[in-house]
Parts: C-alpha cells; sequence; structure tokens
C-alpha cells in the first residue's frame, strides 16, 4: 500500500523474538512451499500497510525495519510490543498504533488491519479456538503505559496485556488464518494446505 500524507500512517509489526524450542530451529527462516515464513507473513501483511516492522534482533535479510527488544521494560512476548511501542514514537510519532502478526502464521488474515483497526482502542483477533492476542491492534499511548506499569515484572501474558488494555475480540470465522506453526508436525499441515490450495 503506498503512503499517503494526508492519513494516519498504517504500520504492522511482524514478532519475529522468541527462541522456538518447540521448532528447533530459528522459526522466522523456517521454510515453507520453498519460502521462509517471515517472507510469507510479509506478503501477506504489505497490502495492508504503509510501513512493515519487524520485532526481532535483525530485518533477516528482507530490507524491512528492524527493532530488537530493548534492556528496560517487559520480558517475554511483551518486550517485542515494548521495543515496537518505542520505534513508533521516534520514526512514525504521526501513527496512531500497530497490527501485529507472529512471524509463524503463514495464512494471516487479508484484512487483519481494517477489522482490528476498526475502532478506537485495541483489539485482539479471536476464532472458536478463543483469544490469539498475537494477531492484535495495539493502541500506542495505552499499550506503553500498560506495559510501563508492569516494566518490574519478569514477563508479562499477551492475554493479560489485552485484559489490561480493554482490548475488544474481533471473530475471525476462518480458522486456518490464525494458525500459528510451532511444531514440526504443524509444519507438514501448512504443507498440506499450501498444496491443496494450489
Amino acid at each position: 500500500m503506498a503512503a499517503d500524507k494526508n492519513h494516519t500512517p498504517r504500520i504492522g509489526v511482524i514478532l519475529a523474538g522468541g527462541y522456538a524450542r518447540r521448532m528447533g530451529a530459528d522459526k522466522p527462516a523456517v521454510l515453507l512451499a520453498g519460502r521462509r515464513l517471515i517472507d510469507h507473513v510479509a506478503d501477506r501483511l504489505a497490502p495492508q500497510v504503509d510501513r512493515i516492522l519487524i520485532a526481532g534482533p535483525h530485518d533477516y535479510h528482507t530490507g524491512l525495519s528492524f527493532t530488537p527488544d530493548r534492556g528496560t521494560g517487559p520480558r517475554g512476548p511483551a518486550a517485542g510490543l515494548w521495543a515496537a511501542g518505542h520505534w513508533l514514537l521516534e520514526q512514525a510519532p504521526l501513527a496512531a498504533g500497530f497490527v501485529t502478526a507472529p512471524v509463524d502464521a503463514p495464512f494471516l488474515p487479508s484484512d487483519l488491519y481494517d477489522k482490528l483497526a476498526a475502532d478506537d482502542g485495541c483489539a485482539i483477533a479471536s476464532s472458536e479456538d478463543g483469544a490469539h492476542p498475537t494477531f492484535a491492534y495495539w493502541r500506542a499511548p495505552v499499550l506503553l503505559e500498560k506495559l510501563r506499569s508492569a516494566s518490574s515484572e519478569k514477563s508479562l501474558a499477551l492475554h493479560a496485556l489485552a485484559e489490561q488494555c480493554a482490548a475488544r475480540r474481533v471473530v475471525f470465522s476462518q480458522r486456518q488464518c490464525l494458525m500459528n506453526i510451532n511444531t514440526p508436525e504443524e509444519l507438514a499441515i501448512a504443507e498440506a494446505l499450501v498444496s491443496k490450495s494450489e
């Protein structure tokens, strides 16, 4: 999506931190149908936003902006949001917030940004399986306020953070679009889904 000076920048953040112990490999670089997971996610996110940020240790040779975890703030899954929130203040101050998608979600919804950022406030994706807070829209002022108050905690679960931010739930009916690939078995399932769609 081309940038437009007349509207608030639409920022997408790929959450690429963590250790991927169950996968046994660096998850962004894991291949699905011959392409890295991070490339699948970036390609699906790119038409929805003006700019993509990787919340992770480097850019994985994508040429995209990236921000590693900061030395201060919460640890665990919220650390990437803390880093992204500060990046937003410094690099895209006109943006009201950002949408997040995990790096292991190659089938993420093509309307993720539009549905999650439709109203004021934070929002998280939901399906028949429950809430999926890694697919979310975070309003920067609210997010950083809640994270500052939790900065002394070792780790903060995204479900708990979403509750603190009064995030509304947005239902996505297609279960597959919120699929995360955490294990070799789930990667095999994703491979089958790609082959079926071809």
